[in-house]
């Protein structure tokens, strides 16, 4: 076995190797130093317009980007599945209808090098649900109806605007929440409190989390009634000009206690059909004159073991010669007496 310093310089070694690769690598998704400024293994978004490829060149021949290629199975020996030509690559717009919905890896292009770097292709997708205040964000009120002394908030969800489009930490795209009241009217500020601009600064957040506008009380809304809200972009102006909205939500203000969380079925409440009262009637106490039918039990029938009885032997009749015999010796014993 190895001594403990060695195998503790081996983790060393392992460590700092690590970090090489982390380092030439390089941080994924991070753009830099601008939000346009696209580096190897960045996201990019359709509808973005002026970003900068030239970083996905090769760097020994710093020839430019003529085409992002997609590959079957994203794998740069099979064949092409779809190709976006790149006119100027220090100003490339992701346009939806040359992407056709095909997300995923591309890959930079160049006759002479070849593949060079990859970026991905995303959709900027952004979702809102109205739920209750903090600490009840797991309660949605999407399409229920709510007291106006309920206090709500706002859950703003984009996968990967909020994950990806950053440069130096800075978030730049914004929604704003827009709320359409039972008359008609809309407005970005609701109960007092303005939602115009929201930075989409992670995956998830919701409108009273620390450093956001905070919780909502309906109380202020003034009307009672049937409300709509969305989430709609504001920056970058591609993304409010092209990309989709979230899908609208609605909730209800009325004058209940609490909360609903659905229309319980109701129960049928069965009435009892009343009884006519009569005179009363005398009953007799008188035992029934039929006498009860007396049950007899069968007294069950004793087979007797007949034993055969032993037959009586009949006197066979005796010989005639042995009669004769008989009778003469008796004359002659008269005879003798007299």
């Amino acid at each position: 076995m190895a001594p403990d310093w060695i195998r503790r310089r081996g983790l060393m070694v392992l460590l700092l190797a690590v970090c090489i690769l982390a380092l030439s690598v390089g941080q994924a998704g991070a753009r830099g130093p601008a939000i346009s400024d696209i580096q190897p293994y960045d996201t990019i978004f359709i509808y973005e317009e002026g970003l900068d490829l030239s970083q996905l060149r090769n760097a020994t021949t710093d020839n430019p980007v003529t085409e992002l290629r997609k590959y079957q199975n994203d794998n740069p020996d099979r064949g092409v599945t779809k190709n976006i030509p790149v006119t100027d690559d220090t100003n490339f717009e992701v346009q939806d209808f040359l992407v056709g919905e095909e997300y995923g890896t591309y890959y930079a292009f160049n006759p002479v090098d070849g593949t060079t770097a990859l970026v991905m292709i995303r959709e900027p997708r952004i979702f809102l649900d109205v739920v209750l205040a903090n600490p009840n964000h797991n309660e949605p009120l999407t399409g229920l109806t709510v007291s106006e002394n309920t206090r709500i908030a706002f859950r703003i969800t984009s996968p990967d605007v909020g994950a990806f489009y950053q440069a130096g930490g800075v978030y730049p795209a914004t929604v704003d929440i827009v709320l359409t009241s039972p008359g008609g009217a809309e407005s970005t500020v609701i109960s007092g409190i303005n939602l115009a601009g929201q930075n989409v600064s992670s995956t998830r957040f919701y409108t009273d989390d620390p450093g956001r506008p905070g919780a909502i009380p309906l109380s202020g809304l003034g009307e009672q009634g049937t409300y709509t809200v969305r989430a709609v972009w504001r920056t970058p102006a591609a993304f409010d000009a092209y990309a989709a909205d979230s899908e609208p939500v609605t909730f209800t203000v009325a004058n209940r206690v609490g909360v609903d969380t659905g229309t319980p079925t109701p129960t049928a409440t069965v009435t009892a059909t009343p009884t006519a009262t009569s005179a009363p009637t005398t009953v007799a106490t008188t035992p029934p004159t039929t006498a009860p039918t007396a049950t007899i039990t069968p007294v069950p029938t004793v087979t007797d073991t007949t034993v055969p009885a032993t037959p009586t032997p009949t006197a066979a009749p005796l010989p005639v010669t042995v009669v004769v015999g008989a009778l003469g010796l008796a004359i002659v014993l008269i005879v003798r007496r007299r």
